[in-house]
């Protein structure tokens, strides 16, 4: 917008948007492409501003733009606008203690951040960094705490954006290089570990079947019979068998009137002859 200067002349002037987070920093602004311009005069430094204003703002000083103050324009709408659409004191400080946290900012945009809502507010530096620490990751303020307390806050600050670009790089670099083998070597140990599950339940399924518990209970009983003699008869079931031509022999068993160990005895003596 072109506006006549102080001694009249047209001034073209490229005013910023309206900062609804921050008034304060927005007039610091325009105060300083005003001396720039030097534009002095407070009814050009008053258009300037109306023009820059967005509806709503512009709707809680209607009041001012209907009736232009005579004395002092531009300062009377400045401090009505900071008023009514400003954040309070209180509301700033609130925020510089308990909102305002580091999310996707640098360190130094938050140091900047904390010292704009601090506004015209006093606090040791000392404070000011104990308090902008404790916003940080605790590795990157666990390493700063290391860093002598009488070097700048600003040249701190810049060492802890080089700490958390380092920092997110590399979690970068080992999550792109590492993450793939991972998850495929859990998974293969998860398919395995199903792969036996399904074994086990299979054969519990197997040996629980009746007819497998049948076919067990018919070979012992086999297996009892042959190894078992006959009561009363005192020959083994070898002998009783095929008598002469047995070629093994169970105790007890008197075969023949001989003894199972005459038996064996004659067995080791002529191995060949049963």
């Amino acid at each position: 917008m072109a506006v006549p200067d102080s001694d009249g002349a047209a001034v073209l002037v490229n005013l910023p948007v309206f900062n609804t987070m921050n008034v304060h920093v927005w007039f610091s602004q325009l105060s300083a492409i005003f001396q720039a311009k030097r534009i002095q005069s407070q009814t050009a430094r008053f258009a300037d501003v109306v023009e820059k204003l967005r509806p709503d703002i512009a709707s809680e000083v209607s009041d001012l733009l209907r009736n232009v103050p005579s004395e002092n324009p531009f300062n009377v709408l400045k401090e009505a606008i900071i008023y009514r659409t400003g954040k309070s004191e209180e509301r700033r400080i609130n925020d510089l203690f308990n909102t305002l946290q580091l999310d996707q900012n640098k360190p130094t945009q938050l140091l900047r951040k904390m010292k704009n809502l601090l506004g015209n507010n006093t606090m040791s530096e000392a404070l000011l960094r104990k308090l902008w620490l404790d916003k940080l990751p605790t590795h990157t303020a666990q390493i700063l705490a290391t860093i002598p307390e009488d070097l700048d806050l600003l040249r701190v600050a810049a060492v802890a954006n080089r700490i958390v670009e380092t920092r997110t790089l590399n979690s970068t670099h080992i999550s792109s290089v590492d993450s793939t083998p991972r998850d495929d070597t859990l998974k293969k140990m998860q398919q395995q570990i199903e792969k036996l599950s399904t074994q086990l339940e299979r054969l519990s399924r197997v040996h629980s079947h009746p007819a497998c518990n049948a076919y067990k209970s018919r070979h012992h009983s086999r297996t009892n019979s042959n190894t078992r003699s006959k009561p009363n008869t005192g020959i083994c079931w070898y002998h009783q068998k095929f008598g002469q031509a047995a070629r093994h022999c169970a105790e007890p068993c008197h075969f023949n009137g001989r003894s199972t160990s005459t038996k064996i005895k004659r067995e080791k003596a002529t191995p060949n002859s049963t």
